[in-house]
This record gives structure tokens, sequence and C-alpha cells, in this order.
């Protein structure tokens, strides 16, 4: 994260978007970062003809086996089939995400952060520290 509050960015990049993708969690890093324009588009930078991201990290963050395992996940909807541990998960991981940006003096970035699950109209405001409508 603090590779990614230090960095400076090309000047079409006005938000960093951090989107959480509800199967990662028992498959990956569910956190993907997404770098955006004023159009709301992806912004990238072309080296040798070839779109890149403009970021000193991969988007995908982190490379892990997975943040729980899908035993878990199935243990627990086998008990009750309206169990949602994505919301639960989701939840969770915007809580820790935004003390880690904190942390790290996330509040400090020019720009515009925001954290939310893949395609919600409510994001977390991480300079603002606050939800929002998308």
């Amino acid at each position: 994260m603090k590779a990614l509050i230090e960095y400076s960015y090309p000047k079409g990049v006005v938000s960093l978007e951090f989107e959480i993708f509800a199967d990662g969690f028992t498959q990956e890093f569910p956190v993907k970062i997404f770098f955006m324009d004023s159009n709301n588009s992806e912004h990238f930078v072309y080296v040798n003809d070839e779109a890149q991201y403009p970021s000193p990290v991969k988007p995908e963050l982190l490379e892990i086996e997975y943040v729980y395992p899908y035993e878990l996940e199935e243990k627990y909807i086998n008990k009750d089939e309206d169990f949602d541990p994505w919301s639960i998960a989701i939840d969770e991981l915007i809580q820790w995400f935004s003390e880690c940006w904190k942390e790290v003096g996330g509040e400090s970035l020019q720009l515009n952060a925001n954290i939310a699950s893949h395609d919600n109209d409510k994001a977390y405001n991480l300079t603002e520290n606050k939800w929002e409508e998308r």
C-alpha cells in the first residue's frame, strides 16, 4: 500500500479503485486495483505500444493461495443455505483494508481512493473515511 500511496501517477489518473471479487476469498487475494481517469475509465500507459498499468505494483496486490479455504465457507453454507459468507468477508476486509490504509498514510494521497465489492453501488472512500454512492 505504501508504494501505491507514494507513487507519482500520470496526469490522467484521478482515482485508485480497489475492487473486491467475492469468489477470490477462496482462490486468491480478492482485491484488485484499477487506475481510473476522469471519465471513470481505466487509465493505462503505453510502453512500446503495449498497455501497462501506471503502478509500482501488480493490480492483484498480493499473491496468496486464498484468504480462507473453500471448506470453511462450505461448512456454514451447508448448515444454513441463507448464510451469506461473502457479505461478512467483504465487510471485514473493507474494515481491515481501511485501517491498513490509514496506518501507512493513505489519507495523504492526493487522488481519490475507494474500496468496494465489484459492481456494488456503494464504495468506502479511503481518503475521507466514509461510505458513498457511486
